[in-house]
C-alpha cells in the first residue's frame, strides 16, 4: 500500500507546493532558474553534460541544457602543482563565456572534487579517501589546523563562485557529492561529519560570503548522511548501472520520495548510461534532469542511437527548450 501511495504522488507532483530556496536573499534570476525547473517536473527531463559537451552536439544534433564544471583546480592546497598552490585552469571564465554565448538560456552546475586541505602527496587526487590523511572529524571542530585550511578553501573558492554571481549567473551547485561512499575524504567518516563540514560550508557561503546567487544540490542517497530539508534545495542519484544499461533506477527514484517528501525535485546528478526516457516516464522515475557524465556517456557506457533516441525524445528538453 505504501509504495502504491508513494508512486501515486509521483505521478501527480504538480498539486504539491515546493519548497523554497534554502539559500539566504537568493537572487531574482536564482529564483526564476528554480521556477523554470519546477515547472517541467513531471512532464519533461532535461539534459545535461559534464566535459565532452561538444561531443554530444556532434552525435545528437542538440546541445544539452545543463554544463557541469568543477572547481577542483581551485582548491588551495592542490597536489598537481609543484608548490601546493591553487591555479586558474579557466573554468569559471569558461562557464562565463559558455551562459552567455547561449543568451542566458544554459544551465551552469558546479561541482568541486576538493583536493584535501592539507595531507597527501604531489601528483595524486588527494579528494580520494586512500590518497589523504586528512581527518573530516577535526575539519569540523574550532580551533583546530584543520579547520582554519578548512575555511582558507572555502573562502577561496567563495572568491570562484562571486564571479558567477557578479555576472548574473544563477548555478546549481553540488558540494560534497556521494559523501555516502565513503571514497572521497569528506565523507570517509560517516555522516555526522559529513553533514557538519557541509553545514560549515553552507553557512559560511551564505552568511559570511553572501552569495545569493545558487541551487543546493545534494547527491548521495544514504539518509544518514543527508543535511535536511532546510540545507538542501534538490537531492539527486549519481547512476552508474554499466554499460548499456538504461535502466531508470526506479527504487532509487521512489527512495528519495519516501526520504524527502515531494517538496524537492529530485535528479540524476552524475550518470553512465542515459536512462531510456519513456520508460522512466512510464514508470513514474520522473527525474527532473540528468548529467551524462564525461566520455563514459559520449563514448563507453550508451550507443550512438540510443544517445540520438535519448537526445530526440519530445519529453528532453535540450538547450534553447527549457
Amino acid at each position: 500500500m505504501t509504495s502504491n501511495i508513494c508512486l501515486l504522488l509521483v505521478l501527480i507532483p504538480t498539486i504539491f507546493a515546493w519548497d523554497n530556496l534554502v539559500g539566504y536573499k537568493v537572487n531574482d534570476a536564482t529564483q526564476a532558474l528554480y521556477l523554470r525547473l519546477q515547472s517541467k517536473q513531471g512532464t519533461h527531463i532535461i539534459s545535461g553534460q559534464f566535459d565532452h559537451y561538444s561531443d554530444i552536439q556532434s552525435i545528437t544534433g542538440k546541445e544539452p541544457a545543463i554544463r557541469g564544471f568543477d572547481l577542483q583546480n581551485y582548491s588551495p592546497h592542490n597536489p598537481w602543482h609543484d608548490d601546493w598552490s591553487s591555479w586558474d585552469d579557466g573554468t569559471i571564465q569558461t562557464a562565463i563565456n559558455w551562459y552567455q554565448s547561449t543568451n542566458k538560456h544554459g544551465i551552469v552546475q558546479i561541482q568541486w572534487h576538493w583536493f584535501s586541505p592539507t595531507g597527501g602527496n604531489l601528483k595524486t587526487s588527494t579528494f580520494y579517501t586512500d590518497q589523504t590523511n586528512f581527518d573530516v572529524t577535526k575539519a569540523v571542530i574550532e580551533g583546530t589546523e584543520e579547520h582554519k585550511a578548512t575555511l582558507r578553501d572555502i573562502d577561496a573558492i567563495a572568491v570562484q563562485l562571486k564571479r558567477l554571481r557578479d555576472q548574473g549567473i544563477p548555478v546549481l551547485f553540488r558540494p560534497l557529492h556521494e559523501a555516502g561512499g565513503k571514497w572521497f575524504w569528506w565523507g570517509a567518516k560517516g555522516g555526522k561529519a559529513t553533514i557538519s563540514l557541509y553545514k560549515i560550508l553552507f553557512n559560511r557561503i551564505n552568511v559570511n560570503h553572501g552569495i545569493n546567487n545558487l541551487i543546493w544540490v545534494w547527491s548521495t542517497p544514504e539518509e544518514d548522511y543527508y543535511p535536511g530539508k532546510s540545507y538542501v534545495d534538490i537531492v539527486g542519484y549519481d547512476s552508474y548501472p554499466g554499460a548499456y544499461n538504461y535502466d531508470c533506477n526506479f527504487n532509487m527514484y521512489m527512495h528519495y520520495q519516501q526520504l524527502i517528501g515531494t517538496t524537492k525535485l529530485v535528479a540524476l546528478t552524475e550518470n553512465g548510461p542515459i536512462p531510456d526516457i519513456d520508460s522512466c516516464f512510464s514508470s513514474g522515475a520522473r527525474w527532473n534532469f540528468f548529467m551524462g557524465w564525461s566520455d563514459l556517456t559520449t563514448q563507453q557506457q550508451n550507443d550512438q542511437a540510443h544517445l540520438k533516441k535519448s537526445y530526440s525524445n519530445s519529453k528532453t528538453l535540450n538547450l534553447y527548450k527549457i
